[in-house]
Parts: C-alpha cells; sequence; structure tokens
C-alpha cells in the first residue's frame, strides 16, 4: 500500500509565529516513516505558502523548520503545494497536520480551507476551532454546560473608544482590583498584563486592543494553574492532571518559551486523588461543550483557597515543542512522539471518512 502523506502546515501570520516553528520541527521528527511520507509546508508572515524540501529536512532536521520567503521545495512537495492552491488541483491520499498556532491556524480559517479541499486535519473542526480561540464565546459555553468561570468583563474596541471612563468604571466596580486583562482571541499569554490600579488597568487595555478588537478583564485570584490533555474522537482519554509553576506573576510567553525560562511543570501535578479525578471530569465536560475532537488542552485554574475548580482555557493545537506541557503529558501515560503523532494523524483520517458517509445532496 502507498503511504499516506502527511503534510506539516507551520508558521502562519500569526504572534504564535515562532512557536509555531519549533512545534512543526517536533511533529516533522515524530512522523511514523513506516506508514506516512513526511511533507512540510511553511505559511510566511505575510500569508504565503512555501514547500519545504523534504528531502533535505529528512538529512537534517532543524531545531526549527525553515520559513524561508523564497524556499524551493522538492518537486513533489511543490505539486502538492500546487494542488491546494489550483482551482482544480484534488488533493488525494494525503492528510494535514495544521500546528499554525493562534490567529489564522488555531481559529477556524484553514480548518475551513481544509473542508472545502476535502483533506483530513488533526484537530478540531470549523465551528470547535473558531469558539475555542475566542475565550468569550469559550467562557459562555463551558458556563453553560454547568463548569466555573472567573468573573469577567468583555469589551470591544468600539465601546472604548467611544468610552474608555465607563469601561474602567464598569471594570474596577465589577471585578475588583488586581485584573488580567487579555486579548480575546490569542494564545501563549500574548498581550496579557495583570493591573493592581486604575493607572496599570488603562495601560494594560490599551496594550491588549494592540493584539485583537475585543478583550476579555478577568478577576485575578491567587490559584494554581492545572492542565490536562485530551486525545481522542468525542469521548476523548484525558491525561493526568500537569501543573505550571511560576516564581511570580503569571505564565507569561517568555516564561512558556525563553531558554533562561524559570518555570516548572510538574508531570503529574501534586493533587490528591479526587481532586484529580474533579478536574479530569471538568476537562472532558470542556471538551465536548466546546465540540472539540482530536486533541486539546485544557487549562484549569485551581483557586487556593477553597480547592475550586474554575475554567481558563482550552488550547485547540497546544504547543508541540520538546518543553510542551501537551506531548510531556502523554510521554507520563506512555505515548513515545511518534504513538502521539500516529494517533493524532489516525483520527483525522477517521473523521473523514465518517463525513464522507454523509449524504451531501437530496
Amino acid at each position: 500500500m502507498a503511504k499516506i502523506k502527511a503534510i506539516v502546515v507551520y508558521g502562519g501570520r500569526s504572534t504564535e509565529h515562532e512557536v509555531s516553528c519549533r512545534s512543526a520541527s517536533y511533529i516533522f521528527k515524530n512522523i511514523d516513516r513506516s506508514r506516512f511520507e513526511p511533507y512540510a509546508f511553511a505559511v510566511d508572515k505575510a500569508g504565503i505558502w512555501h514547500a519545504q524540501n523534504r528531502l533535505e529536512l529528512e538529512r537534517s532536521v532543524p531545531v526549527s523548520l525553515p520559513v524561508e520567503p523564497h524556499a524551493k521545495g522538492d518537486e513533489d512537495s511543490r505539486k502538492l503545494l500546487e494542488a491546494f492552491w489550483s482551482r482544480e488541483g484534488k488533493v488525494t491520499g494525503a492528510v494535514v497536520f495544521n500546528i499554525i498556532h493562534g490567529t489564522t491556524g488555531e481559529d477556524g480559517c484553514l480548518q475551513g480551507f481544509f473542508d472545502l479541499k476535502d483533506v483530513p486535519y488533526v484537530g478540531p473542526s470549523l465551528l470547535g476551532s473558531a469558539i475555542a480561540m475566542d475565550k468569550v464565546v469559550a467562557k459562555q459555553l463551558v458556563a453553560a454546560a454547568g463548569v466555573p468561570i472567573v468573573p469577567y468583563v468583555a469589551v470591544r474596541t468600539q465601546e472604548w473608544e467611544e468610552s474608555p471612563a465607563d469601561v474602567l468604571q464598569k471594570s474596577e466596580k465589577t471585578l475588583g482590583f488586581p485584573i488580567f486583562v487579555k486579548p480575546a482571541s490569542l494564545g501563549s499569554s500574548v498581550g496579557i498584563r495583570k493591573a493592581d490600579n486604575a493607572a496599570e488597568l488603562k495601560d494594560a487595555v490599551a496594550y491588549a486592543f494592540k493584539f485583537d478588537e475585543r478583550i476579555l478583564l478577568e478577576t485575578a485570584m491567587n490559584v494554581r494553574e492545572i492542565e490536562y490533555a485530551c486525545l481522542g474522537a468525542y469521548d476523548p482519554q484525558i491525561s493526568a492532571a500537569g501543573e505550571v509553576g511560576v516564581e511570580e506573576g503569571f505564565y507569561t510567553y517568555e516564561e512558556k518559551y525563553s531558554k533562561t525560562s524559570k518555570a516548572t511543570i510538574n508531570v503529574p501535578a501534586k493533587l490528591d486523588e479526587a481532586l484529580a479525578k474533579q478536574g479530569a471530569a471538568l476537562a472532558k465536560k470542556v471538551f465536548s461543550a466546546l465540540n472539540l475532537y482530536g486533541l486539546s488542552r485544557i487549562d484549569l485554574f485551581l483557586n487556593k483557597a477553597d480547592n475550586t475548580f474554575y475554567f481558563n482555557e482550552a488550547n485547540t493545537l497546544p504547543g508541540f515543542t520538546v518543553i510542551s506541557q501537551y506531548p510531556q503529558l502523554f510521554e507520563h501515560a506512555g505515548y513515545s512522539g511518534t504513538q502521539l503523532i500516529g494517533k493524532l494523524l489516525d483520527l483525522a483520517l477517521e473523521r473523514n471518512a465518517n463525513l464522507k458517509r454523509l449524504t451531501r445532496s437530496v
């Protein structure tokens, strides 16, 4: 039997571009060559796609896959990329592992494109990707499912421009200080600041609006950050709990990805069995409420005062660097990198096969 083409799509027009390149390197290295034929498409910061030379990548996989403005892939890679973008082109015998984190990659945009091309892809559908990416919509759906959420205020650019004083007053009255300010649809802690007073809040709101047209203000709690990795179709396997530890403040972009980071990842987290099971049950409930599929990392807050869990966010394309929590959590569960990537590719193929059985005309 011919091997299935496994295409890693990475980079993208996103603030998480560099992280995506590092994730792609891990994924490319761990594709099972006995079953799949690996390819790599780099999307540069202008949104232009480039076929990477898979023969060179096989000879020497770098720390980060290259995103070159004029990269020249091998002939098979170039033809495959042309089929993706040509009107008549048909992509067959392929599956995509899209690992463009954040905007345009994790928010449903590419998922819709792959659906139109009828190409299987790893991760949730357009719908699941879009609603999980929007922190406000995700909170609304998760709360409706009975999962506790942190008190918040959502603000759009128009409201801020028309009456910043009203926004600040409402936020302070509703939430009290300290307050976390976040872009509504970004990941990797990009654009997040903590405000301890009105002056800091004004600056934090203005800063967050540089990244998104809607932002989220949340009550800052004294919490532990507990994470669960999900793997499967609509009744996923839930990993053991992991815990992020930082010396002070919150888990910033630099703490997540810097080589000098002092953050610690504890796998498994030090939780008593009953509390760990409670968190796992909530993670599965979030997975279902947000219509997720394949993989996700569900991040929860555990209030230190009373051991109550709160939903933080769902990451539908979590990091796949060597220090990322998602692969670490499933390594603890017994999955090698190759087994984990193979399972995710199989889930993508399984969903596509199920969709093909549906009647599309009457």
